[in-house]
């Protein structure tokens, strides 16, 4: 008990001496605008840029040194917790306060083998699926376009039209559109193709089509081009189908073999204490000396 007074004393004291140092309105402000730039600055320090890389293709919107922040703040605040615990019991420092907060910083590493490491490669994994399939409908709406009997509309103006209806691929597609109308559809379509990875799956024949028909002059000639492609559209889109399901039939095995597991486990567990009391009951038997 007089651990506990003496604890909310030094805290009571504390709190009145930050209450008169931001005693007036303006001194308050500046405060709070001083710890904000401390905070601003200590997430700058800490901030990792191959993390935020890995955090952006997962599709998180979260800064690296905030989450860089979090963690150690965790583990230091679960430390002092368990301090303050001890403290008021009167007991000594246990070591395995500290395990627990090395313990906090593992999970939540980013490492790929670690638990938050194999989430964000899920995520990155789940994000690309996404992305991929939001590729293939705006091809299909392509082709789609320049089909249409009564004309169609201009790359530039397709592409930024089209851009408000996905998630994933908005944002370039208006800057492919804005630079369709500045440097040509054809140093666009370079670009934006660009910005999937080389050994993407099928984004040298979005590529090949899209270069080849906004090359023709002719409309006609585009149109039966772009029919002889559909097969291929088909086959991509067919591909992706399977690999989308793929990856949520992955995701569902787990799922579904985790009670397996636990249940072996406990019928395990169950025969291991069943033989463990018979043994105990016929300790004085020959068989179990």
């Amino acid at each position: 008990m007089d651990r506990l007074l003496l604890l909310i004393s030094v805290l009571g004291i504390v709190y009145l001496s930050l209450l008169v140092f931001v005693s007036s309105s303006t001194m308050q402000e500046r405060y709070v605008l001083r710890l904000g730039m401390k905070w601003k600055t200590l997430g700058e320090r800490v901030q990792n840029e191959q993390l935020q890389q890995v955090l952006n293709r997962s599709g998180l919107a979260i800064s690296a040194g905030k989450l860089t922040v979090f963690r150690y703040s965790a583990a230091v605040i679960y430390v002092l917790v368990q301090v303050a615990e001890d403290f008021l019991r009167s007991m000594p420092l246990s070591i395995h306060d500290f395990l627990i907060a090395a313990l906090i910083l593992l999970i939540t590493s980013p490492q790929r083998y670690l638990p938050l490491g194999w989430l964000l490669s899920w995520l990155h994994q789940k994000t690309l699926i996404q992305k991929d399939g939001e590729l293939i409908s705006f091809i299909r709406l392509y082709e789609n376009n320049r089909l249409r009997k009564r004309g169609y509309v201009e790359f530039g103006a397709f592409c930024a039209g089209t851009a408000s209806h996905f998630n994933y691929i908005r944002q370039d597609l208006y800057e492919l559109s804005e630079r369709a109308v500045d440097e040509g559809a054809e140093r666009a379509i370079e670009w934006f193709c660009g910005k999937f990875p080389e050994s993407h799956a099928f984004i040298n024949d979005i590529r090949s089509i899209l270069l080849a028909t906004e090359g023709m002059d002719d409309d006609h000639e585009a149109a039966n081009y772009l029919r002889e492609q559909g097969k291929i559209i088909s086959k991509i889109s067919s591909d992706q189908y399977l690999k989308k399901w793929s990856f949520i039939g992955d995701i569902s095995t787990i799922i579904t073999v985790i009670p397996s597991i636990a249940t072996f486990l406990m019928i395990v567990s169950l025969a291991m204490q069943y033989i463990m009391l018979i043994k105990g009951n016929f300790s004085g038997v020959g068989m179990f000396q």
